[in-house]
Parts: structure tokens; sequence; C-alpha cells
């Protein structure tokens, strides 16, 4: 008897058990009762757009309790303007929405081209068996900016050696509403050449988004080196499109350099000093560049020993394509051996490179001491003689 209770009671436990996980599963199953029957939402209900397109809402249908069928509408749409609603590409009027599935959807819209500017408000509207919702969308249409483009320079003028590139950081831009393709070109003076960078890349076209903006280096630079004369050189860029252009000068400004030259005036860098004897050395300075050479050093480097005088021992100026005369006093060491010998002439001009010019320098000893040695000889030869002649007799 008390066995048949134990089990009474035992499944009477069981069964209030799983009576209550039954109700449980069925509450989490129920819809909520606070979510609204039926809701239509966007990400972005308010754009703006300019006059010529066709603008897009992504929609999104919720069901919160039951499974239904929404129809699709639009309300207070502007008139000649067309609305359509597309799901999964294709054109639809209503949607079939479950509780735990939401529905995405597009609407798109086709305005006039003459639609003035302005704001437009208009309501989406979703009606299903649970209820309905209404989705407010604003859509400000404004007249779309034409083709324009514009050069900003970083530094329009630019001052620098002649043989050295000049190099101008350039910003172009599209202030239109459409996107361009741009080719780039430069009306440059005689004898200069330009190539442009975007991005490190060397490039003759490049494309420009609407609203959007490129970053171009404009490089400029001399085919004639150092001997391109002093002076502003203007550059003239252009970026032109099939809509719209746009140009900006520039101004390269060589500050000239100048280009020292040491040599002789016959062109023989050799000659023949005397032992122990100044002898003038006659040297020619010439400015070959495109700029005075000012406050021009001459010094030497000479063998020991000896001494090395200039004069001038500074020219205080020397203009382009002119040309001074300058004397070198050398004189060999009092023993210099007749032989050849190496001397520098070095001219160094103010905040510039020097210039050195080698010369070889043949030694000749006096022939003082020789003429002496002969005389010697002779004396001796008609002493001998003299007595030769006196006591060969005897």
């Amino acid at each position: 008897m008390q066995r048949n209770w134990l089990l009474l009671f035992i499944t009477a436990v069981a069964l209030s058990v799983f009576g209550l996980v039954g109700v449980a599963q069925a509450q989490d199953e129920a819809p909520d009762a606070n979510l609204p029957p039926l809701l239509l939402v966007t990400d972005f209900p308010s754009q703006t757009v300019g006059t010529g397109e066709s603008p897009s809402f992504n929609l999104t249908l919720r069901s919160g309790r039951t499974p239904q069928i929404v129809e699709l509408s639009v309300e207070d749409l502007p008139d000649g303007w067309e609305a359509v609603f597309k799901g999964r590409g294709r054109i639809i009027q209503s949607a079939y929405v479950q509780p735990d599935k939401d529905v995405s959807l597009d609407l798109k819209l086709t305005i006039p081209d003459d639609a003035a500017a302005g704001e437009y408000t208009f309501t989406v509207i979703a009606a299903g068996e649970d209820g309905k919702s209404e989705l407010p969308v604003t859509l400000t249409l404004q007249d779309k900016l034409p083709p324009n483009l514009v050069f900003e320079v970083d530094l329009p003028v630019i001052r620098g050696k002649p043989d050295g590139t000049f190099r101008f950081n350039t910003t172009l831009k599209n202030e239109g509403d459409e996107d361009l393709t741009v080719d780039l070109s430069a009306e440059l003076p005689p004898g200069f050449l330009a190539v442009f960078k975007s991005g490190g890349q060397e490039v003759t076209n490049l494309p420009v988004d609407a609203n959007g903006s490129k970053r171009i280096n404009v490089e400029v630079e001399s085919t004639f080196g150092v001997l391109t004369p002093a002076g502003d050189y203007l550059i003239v860029v252009r970026a032109v499109s099939e809509q719209a252009e746009a140009e900006t000068q520039l101004v390269a400004q060589v500050a000239g350099e100048s280009q020292i030259k040491l040599t002789t005036p016959d062109g023989r860098l050799s000659g023949e000093l005397q032992a122990n004897k100044s002898t003038p050395v006659k040297l020619l300075l010439i400015n070959t560049g495109s700029a005075p050479a000012r406050k021009i050093k001459l010094s030497s480097t000479a063998p020991r020993g000896w001494e090395v005088t200039m004069d001038p021992e500074t020219v205080p100026e020397l203009k382009a394509d002119e040309q001074v005369e300058v004397t070198a006093y050398v004189q060999p060491a009092e023993k210099a051996l007749a032989g050849d010998y190496m001397l520098t002439f070095r001219a160094t001009p103010e905040q510039s490179a020097s210039e050195a010019a080698e010369y070889r320098a043949t030694v000749r000893t006096s022939t003082v001491w020789g003429i002496v040695g002969v005389a010697l000889i002779a004396v001796a030869v008609g002493v001998v003689a003299l007595a030769v002649s006196r006591f060969g007799r005897r």
C-alpha cells in the first residue's frame, strides 16, 4: 500500500515539473506584448541630394506579434515625382513579415529635372492586418554644382640655383558635383622641363572626385644647368577636363651662380723658373657663371722652401663673363735642384667652391757658377802650360 502511494507521489511531482517547463516555453515563444504590431524604420530619414539625382531610402519592416502581409504606399509625394518599392531587385507593392524576421526593402524616387530646389516632406506608409506604421521622410533638393576646377599653391615663387630643381606643391580642387578626369600640362620658358607627381608617381592625367581634391607636385628644372642666366622664369600650369579647366602661374627665381676658372693667358700651365730668383707667372681668372663672384681669395701651394706672392691677393668682384689677370711671383728655394716641380694656384670666391690650377715649373740652375768653373779651368790650363814651357827648356 505504501509502495503505491510512493509511485503516485513521484508521478505527481514529475507531471508538475514538466507542466511548468511547458508553460515557460510557451511564455518564451509568445510575442512580446510591448512590441508595436508593425514597425517601419530607415537609417537615414533625412537626406540632401542634387537636382537630377535619383535618391533611395533603405527601409526595414518589423512585425511585433503575428505574421502578416503589409501593403506599401507613399503619401504627400510632390507632383511629378515617382516612388517605387523594390525588394531583392524586384518592384513590389507589399511584403510578408514575420515576428522573428525583419524584411529589408528600398524606396527609390524619380525626381523631374525641373524640380525646384527646396525641402520636401512626405510619408511612407506600411499597412498590415495588425495595424499601420507611418514614417515621415524629408528630402532636401539643391541645385547641382556645375563642374569647376581650382588650383591652390603653397609657394608660387621659389628661389634656387640655376642647376637645381624647383619644386612647387599644389592642390587641385574639384568644386563641382561631378567626378572629373583632368590632363596636366605646363607652358615653360625655353630650355625648361616640368614633371607632375601625385602620390610619388609621375602623372600626366588623373581623376578628381566631385567635391574632392588631389595634391600635385610640379618639379621644374633648366637644361642649361649652371649656365642658366639669373632672373625670374614664369611657368603656367594647366589642368583640363572635358567640362572644366584651371590654371595657375608659378615663378622660378634663378639666383645665378658664379663659376670660376683659373688658367694662364695662353692656356699653358707650365713654365721655367730660376733657382733662388723670383719669376712672375701670369694667371687668368675667368667667371664663366651667371652671377658675380665676390671676394675671391688667391692662394698657392708650393714645395718646401719656396716663396709665392699673389698680386693681387684678393679680387673684390668679378662679374659674369668677365676676366682679370693675376700675377704670381714664384721664387724656388735657394738650394733647389734642377728639375720639374708642381705648384697649385687656387681661387676661392665668397660662399662658393674654390677653383684650382696645377702648374708644372721647371727649375734651371744659374749659369754663373758654370762660367766661373770654366774660367778656373782655363786659368789652371794656362798655369800648367806656362810651367811646362818654362821648366821644359831646362
